[in-house]
C-alpha cells in the first residue's frame, strides 16, 4: 500500500518552529521525530499536538484555571515546562529554543502506534478503526520501514473498485456492501459537532481538541436548521505557522475559512484546496469513498435539501464498515 514511499522525518534536535515548517513545507499531516544519534524513534508530531500547544501557549480559561482541558492526562511537568518556556518559541539564539521533541504525542489522541511491516492489511484496518489515523511501519529490526496510513487503505479500495463507466464492461471485483446507501451501513452515525461562523478560530481548536474530533462544520443557524458554511481542520493551522499569523486564531471561523481559501487559491494558482465536500444520504460507500480518494479528503459531510447540514462520516467510520 505505501510502495515506494519514502518517508520524511523530524530531527528531534529541531526547535518546535522548525519542525512545524518541516511538517508544513513537506505537506504531511504527521511525521515521526527520530533522535538522529541513535536512529529510535521519539515519537509522532501531528496537527492535533500543535493544536495541543496553541492551546497551552494560547489559552487562559475564564474561570482562571488555566489549561484545564489537559488536567485529565499525566503529564504535569510536561505541560508546566512548555508554557514556562513557550517565550523560546521565536528566539534567535540556537541554543536557547523550545526542542521539537517536546510535542511529540503531546496531545495524547493519536498516540504512536507500530506494526511490522509484512502484516496483513486488515491487522492495519482493525487498528484503524479504533480512532488511529497512522501506523508506523517497522522492520524486524525496529527501524522505520513507511507510513501508513486511513487514507493509504481508501485509496487502495478506490483502485479496487473503480468508477464505472456507462456503457461499458466492468471486470472489477464485486463489493456488494459499497453498493449500499452510506447511511443504511452507517445508520448509527452521529449527529454531526458544528460551531457557528462568528464563533472564533481559538473556539473551534478548543472544541475539536476535546471533542477528539479533527475537523469541525462551520454553520449558519436558521431556525432547526444547519446551513454548512465551509469546515475547519487541525491542519488549517498551517497557515497561521507558515505564514506567523497568529492573529488570524482570533478570526471569526467562518472569516478564516474564506481567507485561508484565498491564500491556497494564491499559492496554488487559483485552484481551491480547502473546498467543501458533500454527499446525499442515498450515495452509495463505495461513491463517497472514490470521492474521498480523489479529493484526499479525511471526512465527507452528509447533507439534504442542498446545504442543510446532517451528519459527517469520517475514514474512521470506514475503517468500521470494513472491520465489520
Amino acid at each position: 500500500l505505501i510502495k515506494g514511499q519514502v518517508p520524511v522525518t523530524i530531527d528531534s534536535s529541531k526547535s518546535v518552529e522548525e519542525g512545524c515548517k518541516e511538517l508544513v513545507e513537506h505537506q504531511f499531516t504527521s511525521a515521526p521525530i527520530i533522535d538522529k544519534q541513535t536512529g529510535k524513534i521519539v515519537g509522532m508530531l501531528d496537527y492535533r499536538d500543535l493544536v495541543a500547544f496553541i492551546l497551552l501557549v494560547f489559552s487562559k480559561d475564564k474561570d482562571g484555571q488555566s489549561h484545564e482541558i489537559f488536567l485529565d492526562y499525566d503529564r504535569g511537568s510536561k505541560i508546566k515546562y512548555i508554557v514556562e518556556n513557550a517565550s523560546k518559541l521565536s528566539q534567535e539564539d540556537e541554543n536557547n529554543k523550545l526542542s521539537i521533541h517536546l510535542l511529540a504525542d503531546l496531545s495524547t489522541k493519536n498516540p504512536t502506534n507500530t506494526l511490522l511491516y509484512t502484516s496483513p492489511v486488515s491487522k492495519a484496518i482493525e487498528i484503524f478503526s479504533k480512532s488511529i489515523h497512522r501506523l508506523l511501519l517497522v522492520k524486524e529490526d525496529g527501524s522505520l520501514f513507511g507510513i501508513l496510513s486511513q487514507s493509504n487503505v481508501i485509496k487502495y479500495l478506490a483502485d479496487l473498485f473503480p468508477v464505472q463507466i456507462p456503457g461499458q464492461t466492468n471486470n472489477s471485483i464485486k463489493w456488494e456492501l459499497g453498493e449500499k446507501p452510506i447511511t443504511l451501513v452507517r445508520p448509527d452515525l452521529n449527529e454531526v459537532i458544528s460551531i457557528d461562523r462568528y464563533s472564533s478560530v481559538m473556539d473551534a481548536l478548543r472544541i475539536m481538541y476535546s471533542s477528539a474530533i479533527s475537523s469541525i462544520a462551520i454553520v449558519e443557524n436558521k431556525g432547526t436548521k444547519k446551513h454548512l458554511r465551509g469546515n475547519i481542520s487541525m491542519t488549517d493551522i498551517k497557515e497561521v505557522i507558515k505564514n506567523n499569523k497568529w492573529r488570524l486564531l482570533w478570526y471569526p471561523v467562518g472569516n478564516f475559512f474564506e481567507e485561508i481559501r484565498k491564500m491556497q487559491e494564491f499559492d496554488n494558482n487559483g485552484i481551491d484546496k480547502v473546498p467543501v465536500y458533500t454527499v446525499g444520504a442515498e450515495t452509495s460507500v463505495i461513491k463517497v469513498i472514490q470521492k474521498l480518494a480523489v479529493t484526499k479528503g479525511h471526512r465527507i459531510w452528509i447533507v439534504n435539501d442542498g446545504d442543510n447540514l446532517k451528519s459527517v462520516c469520517s475514514l474512521t467510520d470506514f475503517m468500521k464498515i470494513l472491520k465489520s
